[in-house]
Formats: C-alpha cells, structure tokens, sequence
C-alpha cells in the first residue's frame, strides 16, 4: 500500500486485524466498511487496490481495501472490463 495512504487512513488507527477477517465474519467485514466509509483517503485506497486486482496473485487480495472486500473489488473490476470490452 503506498505510504501516504496508509498513514493517513483511518485504518492506521484501527487494528488491523479487522481488516483481514477470516470467511464468515462478515461481522467484521461490515464493520470495517464502515470505518473505510468515513476515511479521507478511501478512495485512493480503493484506486489502489483495484490497480493491483488484476496483477496480484489471489492471496494479495484478500481484505477489506477502500471500503471494499475482495469480492466488491473483482465486481468492480468485471464491470470496469465490461465497459471497456
């Protein structure tokens, strides 16, 4: 994650644990949305994040990035290869 971002985000002052949680916690899942939801740099995160969806391997993809879990992300990026195609 590029350092501006990750130090600017509210994440970086949440532990990151809820970020990463583990299939069926989708407790978590929603509760770090929220916090994405309110953060400054979301959606640079969320840029982010999308740039590397399609170059990182399946196990770099994994967590709650710029508001969004993993499979928010590849939606998003199916409908942005939809768009294009």
């Amino acid at each position: 994650m590029n350092k501006n971002i990750a130090e600017e985000g509210i994440c970086a002052q949440t532990d990151p644990e809820l970020f990463f949680p583990e299939k069926g916690q989708s407790d978590k899942t929603r509760a770090a949305k929220r916090i994405c939801a309110g953060c400054p740099v979301r959606r640079a995160c969320l840029a982010e994040a999308l740039a590397e969806e399609g170059t990182a391997a399946a196990s770099h993809r994994y967590g709650v990035r710029g508001g969004c879990s993993p499979r928010d992300r590849a939606a998003i990026a199916q409908r942005r290869a939809e768009r294009v195609a």
